[in-house]
């Protein structure tokens, strides 16, 4: 046995694990440590420690080679296994491990005999489950195992406070008090939360649809996050959830870290320029010089705008709520969202810490820009380039923008009247409200393009010409 493990530990670290998707340490090896290991019929259950981090690795012994999950698949001399959440036996048999334990939450699944990947692009394992009935599930397992899950803690609260948008979860498998998985009902639906706005706005461009047609779903979008800041902000005795009081101290972090991504990406985008990452390094100059030049100043302007937040109210908020985040249901005009996580840049203390609700409300500010100028490059046929000069010069959807965004806070608003989240907020009107929404907004831009310098450096023109919006003139006047 020690001999296989031993053999098993080498295979991981020198040539599975630096090439997994959710291997935090991109094509790095990484000493590990196998803390525990379990068997049962075809599954092997590994605890694995690396740099003070658990995960959890969970095989299926095959005997052929399934071609769709060749990147999750390894052999070990004559042993073959594939992650085990892409195989049907897998739920079945990891409930009888002596160190996971099945938290129900709604009925049970009947007997699965079907399991494929959603997608291979996630840090967590992503799997459809099919039962012997037909019904479809989504299983979403983590590698890694934080002693905090956010996304588990929100989706348990939100499940049991019975809020509508979000799949319905059934159960939760947890590992030694840390939740390993979650299994929910496969929400069906016809593309993320943008095709709708996405599919308009390029009819709109190109001058076959009116302005107003998505301002109600907007609308809707605006209710859903009030009621999802309602469920996980009022009545819970766990500390987690819940208002507090916005501290100087508090002011003065969002501010530093504004200044900390400014730097960053400063840095991150002279390298790009440096190693000729990119066919033509011209236009990431510019990108860059303009950032340079004017950035600063943003900032400074941004961080005074946040001093109204002292004394105000901070909470448990999505932190990542972008329309991405979210399926569109046509047949009832609806909205469920499915990804909990928080922002991927952030470290695990930053993923837990709470914030102002509104910022929920920038975050999709934010989503309606993203997804303006994948329009205006598709209406129009341009390159990203000329879709962020042209977006920065002269906005052929800024009245677009401005329509929805205007009625997605106004109902958001309207959503939380008579409620304690309301409490000292109801003494401001909607003009001060935007201007609360404003320094966010310059915050997710920051962001976006520390994010996009890091990991998609073509994309960073759009976050970058974000912090010039012309929108966010009337969102500091209100």
């Amino acid at each position: 046995m020690e001999d296989r493990l031993n053999r098993l530990k080498e295979v991981l670290e020198e040539n599975y694990l630096p090439k997994a998707r959710w291997w935090p340490w991109k094509n790095t090896k990484r000493q590990i440590t196998i803390v525990s290991f379990h068997e049962l019929d075809r599954l092997l259950f590994l605890e694995l420690k690396a740099d003070n981090q658990k995960f959890q690795l969970p095989l299926m012994k095959i005997t052929e080679t399934i071609d769709a999950l060749k990147e999750r698949m390894f052999c070990v001399e004559k042993e073959c296994f594939v992650e085990a959440e892409y195989h049907p036996e897998y739920l079945s048999l990891i409930s009888k491990l002596p160190e996971i334990k099945i938290e129900v939450i709604s009925e049970p699944p009947r007997r699965i005999v079907g399991a494929k990947p959603i997608t291979l692009e996630s840090t967590n394992a992503v799997s459809m489950l099919i039962d012997d009935t037909g019904e479809k599930y989504v299983l979403k397992s983590y590698r890694l195992l934080p002693e905090t899950n956010v996304e588990a803690l929100m989706m348990k609260a939100l499940a049991l406070r019975r809020f509508e948008n979000i799949p319905k979860v059934y159960l939760f498998i947890n590992h030694h008090e840390r939740v390993a998985g979650i299994l929910m009902k496969y929400v069906e639906g016809v593309g993320d939360g943008g095709y709708p706005f996405y599919s308009h706005l390029v009819d709109y461009l190109r001058k076959s649809a009116p302005l107003l047609s998505t301002v109600g779903l907007s609308a809707k979008l605006g209710t859903i996050i009030g009621n999802m800041h309602k469920a996980l902000n009022i009545g819970h005795s766990d500390e987690f959830y819940g208002l507090e009081e916005v501290s100087l101290h508090d002011v003065e972090y969002w501010s530093r870290r504004m200044y900390r991504y400014l730097k960053t990406i400063l840095t991150r985008l002279d390298e790009i320029i440096a190693r000729g990452e990119l066919t033509s390094k011209d236009w990431m100059e510019k990108w860059r010089g303009l950032i340079d030049k004017q950035g600063s100043e943003v900032v400074d302007e941004a961080s005074t705008y946040l001093k109204a937040y002292e004394g105000l109210d901070k909470g448990r908020i999505h932190q990542d709520l972008h329309l991405a985040q979210m399926i569109y249901i046509p047949s009832t005009n609806d909205f469920v969202i499915t990804d909990f996580e928080g922002e991927p840049g952030r470290s695990p203390e930053e993923r837990v810490m709470k914030e102002p609700l509104l910022r929920d409300l920038a975050t999709m500010v934010r989503s309606y820009h993203y997804l303006s100028h994948a329009a205006v490059m598709n209406a129009y046929g341009l390159s990203i380039d000329r879709a962020s000069d042209i977006m920065l010069k002269n906005d052929p959807t800024l009245e677009w923008r401005f329509r929805n965004v205007v009625a997605m806070v106004n109902s958001y608003l309207a959503s939380l009247i008579g409620s304690e989240l309301n409490v000292k907020y109801r003494l401001k009107n909607p003009r001060e409200i935007f201007s609360l929404i404003y320094p966010w907004i310059i915050e997710r831009s920051l962001y976006e393009a520390y994010y996009e310098s890091m990991y998609r450096s073509e994309w960073v023109s759009i976050p970058i010409i974000g912090l010039f919006d012309p929108l966010l003139n009337s969102m500091k006047k209100g």
